[in-house]
């Protein structure tokens, strides 16, 4: 259903998806992308940190972008795993503006 308390944003008077929706989307997608993250630190057990990624979501719930702010992983391959992963989540299709979004994803061994 529709959330009473949307934001209204950009000019076009389209609802804006929630952050919630997006928190969402990592959280039931965590396992996949700490599956990455544990296949890499079989080869670099130091392997830790903090990755901050921006991605772009259509109102169709595509993501049409996705890439790397900042990382602490030092590791260009998983960086490029993750980005891959998230760029395939799809969000629902909504009458909503393209929503920007940011994430901080923690990685630190279990």
């Amino acid at each position: 259903g529709r959330q009473a308390s949307v934001q209204r944003e950009g000019n076009s008077g389209k609802a804006a998806r929630s952050r919630e929706e997006v928190e969402l989307m990592f959280d039931r997608n965590k396992s996949a992308l700490y599956a990455l993250y544990n296949r890499a630190l079989r080869d670099n057990p130091a392997l830790q940190g903090k990755l901050v990624v921006q991605l772009t979501i259509a109102p169709s719930g595509e993501v049409k972008e996705a890439q790397v702010l900042s990382s602490e992983l030092g590791d260009a391959e998983l960086e490029r795993r993750i980005i891959a992963r998230i760029k395939g989540f799809r969000f629902e299709a909504r009458d909503v503006e393209t929503l920007v979004a940011r994430k901080t994803i923690e990685f630190f061994p279990a």
